[in-house]
């Protein structure tokens, strides 16, 4: 009976592990042109500062607007799709920020203090990945880069297991392995302090 039950606990065991490792498999888009000026899209969340969609010209697009200080992280979930092994695209545009600009995409997220992050920045003209553990932020590589505020440009992100690549516009500028992260988690956009930035069409894709 003994040797029964501890059977039957290893399978639920590793019937929790396999749905903590689930991932979505289909891909998905999102563009904000359709949405409402002023208000935040369905299925997303503010996990903090303020985000909602603006107008840029005539397009709309993802806004942080919230004008932190310090190592405050201004963050917006797409809150129900999960994805482990993924590639992730954004056009990103910087608009204004003194202590820092630019923003970026986080993926593996798991809550406001445990996260994936690679961000671009004109204001330091580079480009880092970084991780968020317990709320401590975590250079995990970096590069210089050449950036201008106020001009679209578009993050890429691919993730397999613990090797990611980052890219710039096409290029791919960073590669890093890190196993700190291992399960399926949520995408989003990020920034830091006050810097003030539009997010448009992510595009999330499924990799096995």
């Amino acid at each position: 009976m003994q040797t029964k039950f501890i059977s039957l606990l290893l399978l639920a065991v590793c019937a929790g592990n396999q749905a903590t490792l689930a991932q979505n498999t289909a891909d998905a888009t999102f563009n904000f042109d359709k949405e409402v000026e002023g208000k935040l899209p369905k299925d997303w969340t503010a996990a903090t500062s303020t985000w909602l969609i603006a107008a840029d010209g005539a397009n709309k697009a993802m806004k942080q607007t919230g004008k932190s200080k310090g190592e405050r992280f201004n963050i917006c979930i797409q809150n129900k799709l999960k994805y482990q092994n993924l590639q992730a695209e954004v056009r990103i545009k910087p608009i204004e920020g003194a202590e820092d600009q630019g923003g970026g995409l986080v993926w593996r997220y798991h809550d406001a203090k445990n996260y994936y992050i690679a961000r671009a920045n004109p204001l330091e003209n580079n480009l880092k990945i970084y991780k968020v553990v317990k709320g401590i932020r975590k250079e995990i590589k970096a590069v210089k880069v050449k950036m201008n505020a106020g001009e679209w440009y578009t993050l890429k992100v691919a993730m397999i297991g613990y090797t990611l690549d980052c890219y710039l516009n096409g290029q791919k500028l960073l590669s890093a392995t890190d196993t700190t992260f291992p399960n399926a988690g949520l995408v989003g956009f990020w920034s830091r302090s006050d810097a003030i930035s539009l997010f448009d069409d992510l595009k999330i894709k499924n990799l096995h």
